[in-house]
């Protein structure tokens, strides 16, 4: 019987790494395999669950506004009250799943949820409802590229044109900000930030290249680039933070208003899934690795979960079958020796409407696979 470690991400808009993890557990032929199971996350969709998963969590309940206008949604987070740790899923908050299809236009959405949930957690933890030393965000999967600043104006943030008049807080307006108003609210807290992707924000492969997922046109996506240029110029000048160099491309750039609201701590995905989650740590003893994830393409490969599962798995040469929706023909040409990809969509034309069997059917190839997987490694 062969030892099979199933850490998948979750496929979004699909189903999240627990899910699919039970999946695998479900159609693995257990008279071939010992199946252990861990999901995993990078910070973006499933990221809460995942949490809940390792770690236990008590779920709370508050509402916020929605990216897209002032109506009301619900909202889960995550309280460790042993470790006085809090746990919050910006997908949840901020996600395409959140976000209409006839609304996804990040030119005209804001984060401001995200601040309303902070100020209501301030609120909780100052009428003694919980206490809090840390604050735990995933970041990743986001419908918004506000950097933020929807956030903060939460808090207070205010942003002006050369004229002096007053803009409201959205992107479509950055490229006019010429003057920035803001006073840093330190938290009661410190805030940890996990990173989906490892890319910084400004650049050729910088955070714009997630625009198109989140519903972009090419013209928005050049009103968004000039318009974080021009909002990172006037930070500097505003003596609001020293240098972009530190500021990430995840998430649409939140990290940004994050960091302007309170000092952040950045973890980057590979080291929450080691260290945190303890994936690759003593699993070597392992004959095949399973991963995978909604698509597999090349921003996959800037840090996302099943690249890192690959990263990890490849130095102690142990096989992975990385099972995606889809995967780019290019990146899957390019792949190291030990990966052995399996594309969903080449068993089923519509996977997202027939997941399960999907999964099924690529179970079934993962046990025909077994003796070529391992006579190789």
């Amino acid at each position: 019987m062969k030892n099979i470690l199933v850490a998948v991400n979750s496929f979004k808009e699909t189903a999240d790494a627990v899910e699919v993890s039970k999946l695998f557990n479900k159609h693995l032929d257990k008279s071939l395999f010992n199946v252990i199971q861990k999901p995993i996350s990078d910070g973006g969709d499933g990221f809460l669950k995942i949490c809940k998963f390792y770690f236990g969590l008590e779920i709370l309940n508050y509402q916020i506004t929605t990216p897209y206008d002032e109506s009301f949604i619900d909202c889960k987070i995550g309280l460790d009250r042993d470790n006085k740790t809090l746990y919050i899923e910006s997908a949840e908050v901020l996600g395409l799943k959140r976000i209409p299809i006839s609304k996804r236009h990040p030119l005209y959405l804001s984060s401001k949820g995200l601040g309303d949930l902070l100020k209501l957690i301030l609120q909780d933890i100052e009428e003694y409802k919980y206490e809090v030393n840390k604050l735990v965000i995933g970041i990743g999967g986001t419908g918004t590229m506000d950097l933020g600043l929807g956030m903060c104006s939460r808090f207070g943030l205010k942003i002006f044109d050369s004229y002096g008049s007053e803009l409201e807080v959205l992107p479509e307006n950055y490229p006019k900000v010429s003057k920035i108003e803001f006073n840093r609210n330190d938290l009661p807290f410190i805030i940890e930030v996990v990173l989906d992707v490892n890319n910084s924000l400004l650049g050729k492969d910088g955070g714009i290249i997630f625009g198109k997922q989140k519903g972009a046109s090419n013209a928005e996506l050049k009103v968004i680039e000039l318009g974080w240029g021009k909002i990172v110029n006037t930070i500097q000048n505003n003596m609001l933070k020293n240098t972009a160099k530190e500021l990430s491309g995840a998430g649409g750039g939140l990290s940004v208003g994050l960091n302007l609201l309170s000092e952040t701590i950045k973890k980057h995905a590979l080291d929450f899934i080691s260290d945190n989650l303890r994936v690759g740590i003593n699993d070597t003893n392992f004959d095949i690795v399973i991963t995978g994830e909604g698509a597999f393409d090349e921003q996959s490969m800037k840090g996302k979960g099943a690249w890192i599962i690959i990263s990890i798995f490849e130095k102690e040469n142990i096989p992975v079958v990385l099972c995606c929706g889809k995967i780019d023909k290019q990146v899957s040409e390019n792949l190291s020796m030990n990966v052995f990809p399996i594309e969903l969509v080449t068993y089923i034309d519509d996977p997202i409407n027939n997941f399960e069997e999907a999964i099924k059917i690529a179970c079934s190839e993962i046990s025909g696979m077994t003796d070529i997987l391992t006579k190789i490694y």
